[in-house]
């Protein structure tokens, strides 16, 4: 358990006026306790009452891992055959939970957890006849946490420079393995095969797009053949004790002229003059627009279709977001990635993304691998 994050978590719940905050299993539990709980058909559930002590509701084969993994000392284990229901009902009727609103992850609660609460906050006697008349009262405490997850401390952001190093290593393989006559497939395996020499864990995913296919910003790796004369995009995903890096290196197969070349250097100018333009206090908008004009200035702004970046962490897209309808100032202490694209369809595409922390004089970028591979 991280007193501090909690406390902090705590403040927050009672200045927003919320009863307690219920967490799900995922990254804001891993977050908040230090536990990896996945997400699965038997429900289980976290409970920060506002003010006195958590307390948690699981499969009864969990309760250990609660009580060692996330140091939680109350436990409301369920078993297989008396099912979750009746445990939910008790456990809100001795803790006096359901009165007010609580605050939930709307992102990841699903219809099973929301129709268990509002089913056991229902029938609690200690709460009949009180506010619960009006069923279960909620309000989205995702906010509450993508705010407290956004400015990383020292630890966080030890182990996302290591996230970087890796996913470096990653970039630097698919160089080594990129030429004619290999296919997408065969890259993404021979990356894995690399970085699991390293030690690393398990990668979410890697895309591999090449030709009129590195035309489409999330293309799924396929069989295609590596040709002569086109480019290939590599993106990917690698944690590292819980911390994340994402990079994107596009690469020449061979050598690469005309309009290819020339969307590849636009690109390339554009990242590059956002990485160095960056500043706190800066919103999303703002740096979404520096890459945004740039390459709109040179007559490629049709084919920049996504938002320049998205903020990292715990998870592989999180709060901040870099783009256009974000207004709110960047922090010193935010991670996020900076990755412009062009993308023509039927010539080809090019996306050129990094890692970086803002820091006080500006954005410090994690990731270091090479950005201009076509020399």
């Amino acid at each position: 358990m991280n007193e501090m994050r909690v406390a902090r978590l705590n403040e927050r719940a009672k200045a927003q006026g919320l009863e307690a905050v219920v967490i799900m299993p995922g990254p804001n539990m891993y977050y908040l306790t230090g536990l990896h709980m996945h997400l699965s058909e038997r429900p289980a559930l976290l409970f920060f009452p506002t003010g006195r002590e958590p307390f948690a509701f699981c499969p009864a084969f969990e309760a250990e891992r609660m009580t060692t993994g996330a140091g939680i000392t109350k436990v409301y284990p369920w078993g297989e055959e008396e099912g979750p229901a009746p445990v939910l009902k008790r456990a809100l009727t001795e803790q006096g939970i359901g009165g007010g609103f609580l605050g939930v992850e709307y992102r990841y609660m699903r219809v099973l957890e929301r129709e268990l609460l509002a089913r056991a906050i229902a029938e609690s006697p200690s709460v009949m006849g009180g506010a619960a008349e009006k069923g279960l009262r909620y309000e989205d405490a995702g906010l509450i946490l993508a705010d407290l997850r956004t400015v990383k401390d020292d630890d966080e952001l030890a182990r996302m420079q290591r996230a970087a190093e890796i996913v470096d290593a990653g970039v630097q393989a698919a160089h080594r393995f990129i030429k004619a006559g290999v296919t997408e497939r065969q890259v993404a395996a021979y990356m894995e095969q690399e970085l699991q020499k390293l030690g690393a864990e398990p990668p979410f995913e890697i895309m591999v797009a090449s030709g009129p296919r590195s035309a489409i910003p999330h293309s799924a790796t396929s069989d295609r053949v590596l040709q002569d004369g086109e480019l290939v995009w590599v993106d990917f995903v690698w944690q590292y004790h819980g911390y994340t890096g994402d990079i994107t290196r596009t690469y020449p197969v061979g050598q690469v002229s005309g309009k290819l070349a020339e969307i590849y250097q636009t690109c390339l100018e554009a990242q590059a003059k956002a990485r160095a333009e960056a500043r706190p206090g800066m919103s999303g908008a703002q740096i979404d627009a520096i890459a945004r004009d740039y390459i709109a200035d040179r007559g490629y702004g049709q084919y920049f279709t996504h938002r320049t970046g998205h903020g990292l962490g715990l998870e592989v897209h999180e709060e901040p977001y870099i783009v256009g309808s974000n207004h709110r100032p960047i922090e010193v202490g935010n991670t996020f990635t900076i990755e412009p694209g062009i993308y023509v369809p039927g010539l080809g595409g090019v996306r050129i993304e990094d890692d970086v922390i803002m820091e006080a004089q500006g954005a410090r970028t994690l990731t270091q691998y090479p950005r201009d591979l076509l020399r």
